[in-house]
């Protein structure tokens, strides 16, 4: 008996676990676009870092989402923001702006 109840105990507690593996935040694919454009802004330059720094809400049902990139080039770091700008309605359409802060 016990070892049936131990059985069913791991079942189910592994089904409970793969929805939240296989669920990823949904920043994640305009973070992949955002790390494309600078990688390609800045080739053969080091990618230091990236972060994901937040959604703004916009008018027309648009959100912002916001991403900074530290850049090696030569010797000087340099600071990149990227603003991705979706209308999750309509997943195709984005606007992307690239600012050198650094």
């Amino acid at each position: 008996m016990k070892k049936w109840i131990s059985i069913i105990s791991m079942a189910l507690l592994l089904l409970s676990v793969q929805p939240a593996l296989a669920q990823q935040p949904d920043y994640q694919k305009f973070g992949r676009i955002a790390t494309a454009v600078v990688k390609e802004d800045y080739t053969g330059e080091k990618l230091a870092d990236y972060k994901y720094d937040g959604r703004k809400t916009l008018s027309g049902g648009q959100v912002q989402d916001s991403f900074t990139f530290e850049v090696v080039k030569g010797s000087k770091e340099i600071i990149v923001k990227v603003n991705v700008v979706h209308n999750p309605a309509k997943p195709t359409e984005l606007s992307l702006s690239v600012i050198e802060v650094k």
